[in-house]
């Protein structure tokens, strides 16, 4: 009997209709039938996916309390990136639905994109390049770039895009790395040259600060105006995480204020971003559309994770556990076998 899944996003912009063509097809080899809708609401998604067996996000779907109790017949979610903080673990956990995101499969995409917005603002590419396109010749305008070398680059998360801009800035650039991550030692980090600090410390001390952390309760805002407040007046917030770890109005007013001096932004509160946002005329701050993810690598990864993944659980009845964003969840499918 086939497995009926419905990927309720398809219109979130990652994917060509080809390449979502072609995963429809690769989960039909595997007995999975997936039907392409784009449902932005809970009572949308609640409504039309009655039978499914599995719901696929491409993007954030809001996979809600309401949603995991009012779909009897799901199994399971899955998400087509790292992040799952649009889908209550919580609820789905007590509705026994496994939750299946792809940690680890761009990280490196998310480390070179931070690299890129950091040495775009410290190096003003992008405000020489608007200065050109509008007539202006700025040359040797800006604030001095200072070298990497002298400089303190602080991650908030030191996880898996995190170990990667470290090896970059230590590594290539020489560069003194700090981070904060609440939930490491001092062993776990003793193969890198990082210092572990706490938040304070790390807001004091970064010129650099690039965000690597997880959405959740605890760090929604964390980010607000007390904490530009302690940062250097010449530093930069550089973030490929989530939007909403920073509150977006406070840190317009900080840029604005000179708190900090400059931003490099893949993600934000609303996206798309909208078009009368301060954001957009600032020239202190670099922008790009949430596409720090994106590459020939990590986009191969998740076309041939998601099926193997799936693939696994219908038709082995099994599935890795690094690759289950709820721990603890007892699966709706009672034989189902979790592997470490």
């Amino acid at each position: 009997m086939k497995w009926k899944a419905c990927m309720v996003d398809s219109g979130y912009g990652a994917m060509s209709r080809e390449e979502l063509d072609s995963l429809v097809r690769r989960y039909g080899e595997a007995n999975i039938e997936v039907a392409l809708k784009h449902y932005p609401t809970p009572e949308e998604i609640i409504a039309n996916c009655q039978e499914a067996d599995a719901i696929l996000g491409c993007g954030n779907p809001p996979i809600t309390r309401e949603v995991l109790y009012g779909l009897p017949n799901l199994k399971v979610v899955q998400r087509y990136g790292i992040g799952v903080n649009s889908v209550d673990l919580d609820a789905a956990r007590e509705c026994g639905v496994v939750v299946l995101n792809l940690p680890g499969f761009c990280v490196e995409e998310l480390a070179v994109h931070a690299t890129a917005l950091a040495l775009d603002v410290l190096r003003h590419i992008t405000y020489y390049d608007r200065g050109i396109r509008q007539g202006e010749w700025r040359k040797a305008k800006g604030v001095p770039p200072r070298s990497p070398a002298e400089m303190t680059v602080g991650l908030h998360g030191f996880g898996g895009s995190a170990k990667p801009m470290y090896r970059i800035f230590h590594d290539g650039f020489l560069a003194k790395v700090i981070a904060c991550d609440p939930f490491l030692t001092a062993e776990d980090v003793k193969d890198y040259d990082v210092e572990l600090v706490s938040f304070d410390e790390l807001l004091a001390r970064s010129d650099i600060l690039s965000i690597h952390a997880p959405l959740n309760s605890h760090t929604r805002h964390i980010f607000n105006y007390g904490t530009f407040q302690k940062m250097k007046p010449d530093s930069a917030i550089i973030n490929i995480a989530r939007g909403p770890l920073i509150c977006q109005e406070d840190l317009i007013r900080a840029l604005q204020e000179g708190e900090i001096a400059f931003a490099g932004l893949d993600v934000f509160e609303e996206e798309p971003l909208p078009a009368d946002s301060p954001l957009i005329s600032m020239d202190n701050v670099v922008l790009t559309c949430h596409s720090a993810f994106y590459g020939v690598n990590s986009k191969a990864a998740v076309r041939r994770l998601v099926v193997e993944l799936m693939d696994q659980l219908v038709n082995r009845n099994c599935i890795p556990r690094r690759y289950i964003a709820n721990a603890g969840v007892q699966p709706k499918l009672s034989t189902l076998k979790i592997l470490d």
